[in-house]
């Protein structure tokens, strides 16, 4: 990617970052254990104490809060 792209991605991961600082903390675990540390529901689980199947629904609802946020922070 030449500059101008590098600096939006830098931007846009910034932000993405900063809206999810916004979450409720366990909104904010289940999405940073997922997708940024990279466990599997089963491991998310374990860490977070919680069974298999409430983490998925919390991960749902951690998602669809973010867009929430995000969508909200874009007609800013």
């Amino acid at each position: 990617p030449g500059p101008e792209e590098a600096v939006d991605v830098r931007i846009e991961d910034r932000n993405l970052r900063e809206t999810i600082a916004k979450l409720r903390e366990d909104y904010r675990n289940v999405l940073i254990f997922r997708f940024l540390s990279g466990l599997s529901p089963e491991e998310t689980a374990q860490v977070m104490q919680r069974s298999v199947g409430a983490v998925r629904v919390l991960q749902h609802r951690a998602l669809s809060a973010l867009k929430d946020l995000m969508e909200r922070g874009s007609r800013v």
